[in-house]
């Protein structure tokens, strides 16, 4: 007993063991967000709707299979979507292994496979979505889910796999916005899920009215919207902060900056207006899922420092592009 309480106060337990841990409670309970998300609200829309990545596909191939007989019942149907989430990730999931990271990759091949236990296993509730106008309650809410599901993996280190992987990928090395890259992967998904289940296509399927192509389009496009805003609001991992520390005590600051975060860091002598006593300013520029760390960094240097934290626009010149995980 007392080994384990010396382990936990110990700073291997801190700055290596305890990020992990908070790493995978993050990844299961986030991908659990997204599942339901797609489970309780697109499924049980009265408007077929139509998520995004893998998922996304598996749906749009579960509906054709249906429409031409091969799958007979919402079991199968379930069991088809889980199977084809597992194997059409195989590759993504190298993909991000070489071109990501191996720690990234791993948390999600963790995601995707609870991700397909809970689209292929857990029971729909019924939410009360009965009538075609309350779809865009499903849409929105749905969207809302899947977006703090995919924007929290991403922030955590991990995703749900599939086109997040892809995404994630293309941010790395180019920096743009993941939620736009996947906004624009997904459209395709939309198109094709609106031919397949609208209007009279739709007719002879258990459980499904007919509606409009353009009308299970435009739902589905909200909820790509809902989740594209709600994925950039919670995941900001390439885009950037100036930080600006005013301490008394900057080369344990320096330090501590340069050995933990990895960041350069450019100092500057300031006096207080009121106080006149000298002191420094450190500004260092980091990636916004840093922030977290660096303040918790700060508060145990100098817990009297003060910070200002600015949104920077772009950065060019020796700037390192962190992985995430």
């Amino acid at each position: 007993m007392i080994k384990i309480k010396e382990f936990l106060k110990s700073p291997k337990y801190k700055e290596k063991v305890k990020p992990e841990i908070k790493r995978f409670a993050a990844v299961i309970m986030f991908t659990l967000v997204y599942g339901l998300g797609v489970k309780w609200f697109l499924e049980a829309s009265p408007v077929p709707m139509f998520t995004g990545g893998m998922p996304g596909v598996a749906q749009v191939l579960r509906d054709i299979l249906v429409k031409s007989g091969t799958i007979t019942s919402e079991q199968s149907g379930n069991l088809f979507m889980s199977l084809f989430i597992i194997v059409s990730n195989i590759p993504i999931l190298l993909l991000g292994w070489f071109g990501v990271s191996k720690k990234f990759t791993i948390y999600s091949l963790v995601s995707v496979l609870i991700q397909s236990t809970v689209i292929g296993f857990i029971p729909q509730i019924k939410l009360g979505f009965h009538q075609p106008e309350e779809a865009m309650l499903a849409a929105t809410l749905g969207g809302l889910f899947i977006g703090v599901g995919i924007g929290g993996a991403l922030k955590y280190g991990t995703s749900t796999g599939g086109f997040d992987i892809l995404a994630q990928y293309w941010s790395l090395k180019k920096g743009h916005s993941v939620g736009f890259i996947s906004m624009a992967l997904n459209f395709v998904i939309a198109f094709a899920g609106a031919i397949v289940m609208g209007g009279d296509a739709a007719e002879g399927i258990e459980g499904v009215a007919a509606v409009p192509a353009g009308l299970i389009f435009s739902y589905t496009i909200i909820r790509i919207i809902v989740t594209t805003v709600a994925t950039d609001k919670v995941h900001t991992s390439y885009q950037y902060l100036s930080i600006e520390i005013i301490t008394e005590n900057p080369q344990k600051m320096v330090d501590a900056i340069l050995h933990k975060i990895y960041r350069g860091v450019t100092l500057s002598k300031v006096e207080g207006a009121y106080s006149h006593h000298e002191k420094t300013l450190v500004m260092v520029v980091i990636s916004t899922y840093e922030l977290q760390m660096i303040i918790d960094l700060i508060k145990e240097v100098d817990d009297k420092s003060f910070v200002v934290a600015k949104p920077v626009k772009s950065v060019t010149g020796n700037f390192t592009k962190k992985r995430i995980a």
